[in-house]
């Protein structure tokens, strides 16, 4: 258990100890969580408490530039003093309300007026014409399809978006209902869910086990919304920009289903694109007289009640191992938190069908076999006369092997059995087998000097009659995978 006061961490080992420690039961946390806390699930540890419009991908881009085309002008408020000093281009007719004046930027945040100029535009300006035109899209399409979206308050930003004057940000509760069913329905926003029901949440860190084996250890994170919600003592002086919004349950099951609410930003400021536990921790050790300024409310901002210290418990942040992730899921599927409960409907309960089947399997493995084809340099002969019966390797196999295919002198010569491998330090291994391996000494010590090393009893060595030509084949490798390659299946007639 690691603890910095304001943020714990705690790696559990069994569904029963997470339930104990969030039910108070459990001799580190005596509080109830499910009384002041919401719940975020993750799947993979390496997520963090980043909204979807701030993601990024693999090269470093926001996610969300997928969603807005490469010709589409980004409406950009910039001061005049900044275009002068960086010689940009500008309609003195697109003067906003506040004497800037308005820049088409693309999606990078490069002017589409100085293609050539190496100036960006503020990030957290170009943020926010970027959330809102995703919002702005998705309300078309939807009242287009005929579903019914809230749109009170949001036509001055219809308005705005077909003429020259920027976003302001967007503040309005009907807009957040629209940001809500978008972020429910997956399109990327500056909201970040919860739920009040932690088994909820639980089941979206573990889930993914139903369809990655090799899944990543998961992350349950709870959010002590009433502590950031109590301002009574809070400072009138600053503004507290994390805000909790709850959505409208009646119009939409999942969200009722799901008991789902959302987490924001109000405004962007200084180094609002970092993980919101880090955002918090970094300004819980700063002095207040530090926290970033707004020009627009003449007050501070503070991202949490000036009342909360570092001795205040914000976070707690449990470490789910991969390892018992598909128990955990069967201990919320026997609780009801199924598929047909969380996404009630027909596709819920279609989903649950399935999944529970491959629960099952996951629970009650069926031992997968693999046939390898492993590059030697044997003396045929020894193996025969029984002088060689193990083979040495360094390398560790992902399944259990069925057949060896030997591979020599571009051929596959025959096949032995790998029902019997054992795993051992070099020095046991030698002091077992190596009177039976071929090898010297030297060479033995040479080749698995302070590494892993597997010994191999050759069980039911067959030699072929004919031997099979490999032609253009290179070993990279000390052995590969017969299953995963189509012309070595082939060869060898596998189905």
């Amino acid at each position: 258990m690691d603890s910095d006061n304001h943020l714990i961490e705690i790696k559990i080992n069994s569904y029963d100890e997470l339930v104990n420690l969030i039910c108070g039961k459990d001799g580190r946390n005596k509080h109830d969580l499910r009384e002041d806390y919401i719940f975020r699930g993750l799947s993979n540890i390496e997520y963090e408490l980043i909204p979807s419009s701030l993601r990024k991908n693999n090269l470093n881009q926001l996610n969300i530039n997928e969603f807005i085309e490469s010709d589409y002008k980004l409406k950009v408020p910039i001061n005049e003093t900044e275009i002068k000093t960086n010689n940009l281009t500008y309609n003195p007719k697109h003067k906003s309300y506040d004497n800037t004046f308005i820049i088409p930027f693309d999606k990078y945040g490069k002017p589409f007026l100085d293609k050539n100029s190496d100036y960006s535009a503020p990030k957290n300006k170009l943020q926010i014409e970027k959330e809102l035109y995703i919002l702005i899209k998705f309300f078309y399409h939807a009242d287009k399809s005929g579903l019914k979206v809230n749109a009170k308050g949001f036509s001055r930003y219809l308005l705005h978006h077909k003429s020259n004057e920027p976003y302001d940000e967007f503040v309005d509760s009907d807009i957040l209902e629209i940001i809500s069913l978008a972020q429910h329905y997956g399109l990327p926003t500056k909201a970040l869910d919860w739920s009040y029901d932690y088994k909820v949440s639980l089941y979206f860190a573990v889930k993914d086990i139903l369809v990655n084996s090799k899944s990543n250890d998961g992350v349950l994170w709870a959010l002590n919304y009433k502590l950031i919600e109590n301002q009574e003592l809070n400072d009138p002086n600053y503004y507290v920009n994390l805000q909790i919004y709850r959505p409208e349950y009646n119009t939409n099951p999942n969200l009722n289903a799901q008991k789902g609410l959302f987490t924001y930003l109000e405004r962007y400021v200084e180094n609002y694109d970092r993980p919101l536990d880090k955002i918090i921790s970094y300004e819980l050790n700063q002095d207040l007289k530090d926290r970033p300024i707004s020009s627009y409310y003449d007050s501070k901002i503070t991202t949490i009640p000036t009342n909360i210290t570092k001795n205040n418990n914000i976070f707690y942040k449990f470490i789910i191992p991969k390892e018992i992730k598909h128990e955990i899921l069967k201990e919320l599927y026997l609780d009801g938190y199924s598929e047909e409960y969380i996404f009630p409907g027909y596709d819920g309960v279609t989903k649950s069908v399935i999944n529970r089947i491959k629960l099952n399997n996951l629970n009650n493995p069926i031992t997968l076999k693999k046939n390898i084809i492993l590059s030697v340099d044997w003396d045929i002969n020894k193996v025969k006369s029984k002088e060689k019966l193990y083979e040495f390797i360094n390398q560790d196999f992902e399944f259990e092997i069925d057949k060896i295919f030997i591979y020599q002198n571009d051929e596959i010569i025959g096949y032995f059995r790998g029902n019997e491998i054992i795993k051992d330090s070099p020095k046991n291994l030698w002091d077992k087998f190596g009177r039976y391996s071929g090898l010297s000494k030297d060479k033995f010590d040479k080749l698995f000097n302070n590494s892993n090393c597997f010994a191999i009893r050759i069980n039911d060595f067959n030699i072929f009659n004919y031997s099979i030509k490999l032609c253009n084949f290179k070993f990279e490798h000390k052995f590969y995978y017969i299953e995963d390659n189509d012309d070595l299946k082939f060869l060898l007639n596998f189905n």
